[in-house]
């Protein structure tokens, strides 16, 4: 396990403060505190990243003490979310993306929002659970990753997020992998529905969350036409590339998902038909079995064999006899060879 040279910075006497990094000309952090954090936004060397939890309630109070935030961005920080955005105004860009919850064994299920607010000078992050690609670029700059700008924090935050979104893709193609050698293989794919169904939910949500993310990236690209505005532009066209990548490997991937469930539903069919098939064989050879009992359980008199000894042997044996003339006739038809049957 490698050594985290920044984790000194989590430990924050800061209400609802996860941790602060300072950063140097050249960009390299270091730990942060509270005095850091008090000259939020004022000029100097370097700029500060803050990082906030906000189940803690003191959060809010602390965010109104913060001269360098404007009402807007401390709203951005704290205010229900419902979808991804970025918006820019004059120096300040703020916003929120979403990134999956990290637990102790790793990523989780579970999705929360990233909110963030950065300027030439700092950068304020929040969230409410912990999240995936802060843990990973606080342990890339642990290893010496260098950051010049705020700008260049927020392109790495997105950068480790779509790091995360490509591993899930890479793991929803090898369980279409998996699927599809079952499928070829002994032809049990009809046991990996309820996989496929999984696989499918998984990809159509993580769309969801990557045309969420690439909206507001390609607008950051469309609206900035300022010159003093060219470095965020490059960063949005970047970044905004990086995700359709990623968009075109998912839709890669569901292309894939709705192959092997037309697949499947093939398959299905067939053995359903095979089934039926089967069925429909042997209700044809009980057929003539079915006319002679009920010929001679008619309540009539006169009946054949009706008092005789072995009366009931005969009429056992006729069922036989009329069963075996069926068989004998569909072969002759070639009724009861069915192709590419999957019957086992």
């Amino acid at each position: 396990m490698s050594f985290d040279r920044l984790k000194p910075a989590l430990d924050l006497d800061i209400p609802g403060g996860l941790f602060v990094l300072r950063f140097d000309d050249a960009g390299r952090a270091t730990p942060g505190d509270a005095a850091d954090v008090e000259k939020l936004g004022a000029p100097g060397e370097g700029f500060i990243w803050l990082h906030l939890n906000l189940d803690d309630v003191r959060v809010h109070s602390f965010l109104t003490k913060l001269a360098g935030l404007s009402d807007e961005m401390r709203r951005t920080l704290t205010q229900p979310i419902e979808h991804q955005f970025i918006d820019h105004s004059g120096n300040l860009v703020r916003g929120a993306i979403l990134d999956y919850e990290r637990g102790i064994s790793g990523r989780l299920p579970q999705t929360g929002y990233l909110r963030f607010v950065f300027g030439k000078q700092f950068l304020v992050s929040a969230r409410e659970r912990p999240l995936e690609s802060i843990e990973a670029t606080r342990m890339a700059l642990s290893a010496g990753h260098v950051v010049e700008t705020p700008l260049d924090l927020f392109e790495t935050i997105v950068g480790r997020l779509c790091d995360e979104l490509s591993k899930i893709i890479f793991e929803l193609s090898a369980a279409l992998d998996h699927i599809e050698e079952r499928i070829v293989s002994d032809n049990s794919g009809a046991n990996e529905r309820a996989t496929l169904g999984v696989t499918r939910r998984s990809a159509l949500r993580l769309a969801r969350e990557i045309a969420g993310l690439r909206s507001p990236l390609r607008r950051l690209e469309v609206m900035l036409s300022e010159p003093e505005h060219g470095e965020l532009k490059e960063t949005g066209a970047r970044l905004a590339h990086r995700v359709d990548i990623l968009a075109h490997d998912l839709s890669e991937v569901q292309d894939r998902a709705r192959l092997l469930q037309d697949e499947l539903n093939s398959i299905i069919e067939m053995v359903l038909n095979d089934r039926i098939y089967l069925l429909t064989i042997v209700t044809t050879l009980l057929l003539p079995a079915t006319f002679v009992t009920g010929f001679f359980g008619m309540n009539t008199r006169n009946l054949p064999y009706a008092d005789t000894e072995w009366g009931t042997a005969f009429a056992f044996g006729l069922c036989i006899l009329a069963a075996l003339a069926m068989l004998f006739f569909m072969r002759r038809m070639g009724l009861t060879r069915p192709r590419n049957s999957l019957l086992r």
